[in-house]
């Protein structure tokens, strides 16, 4: 099973993610840039699903730029998760290393579709 990494400071929406992707992959989280980081830097994972807004701190787009200049990490899939949908939010964050988008609200099929585009496999 992939290992997938979630990255979200609100406990909420991160319960409702882990719950979703449960059947998915082995899950671990992340409440903020830092330990995301880390946790890159001491674990492989297969993706990386990123709230871009982690509140006070380092954001999602500097946490991404981090993981990206780790060893293994140049062509992980990296989602940006946000709730920032206004003309020219995309690009922005595919400019800054994120390789997928999606934005807040998303129904369970949306979610994991596109997890599924950004594995590459077939997810059930």
């Amino acid at each position: 099973m992939p290992e997938i990494l979630l990255v979200e400071d609100n406990k909420e929406n991160r319960d409702v993610m882990a719950h979703f992707l449960r059947k998915v992959g082995n899950v671990q989280t992340a409440e903020d840039g830092p330990s995301s980081v880390q946790k890159c830097n001491e674990n492989k994972f297969d993706i990386i699903l990123m709230d871009i807004n982690l509140g006070l701190g380092m954001n999602g787009i500097e946490a991404t730029k981090r993981i990206r200049q780790l060893p293994g990490y140049n062509s992980v899939p990296i989602v940006a998760v946000t709730a920032y949908a206004m003309a020219g939010d995309r690009e922005t964050f595919m400019k800054n290393g994120c390789s997928h988008y999606i934005s807040k609200p998303f129904t369970k099929k949306e979610f994991l579709s596109l997890v599924e585009e950004a594995l590459g496999s077939g997810i059930n």
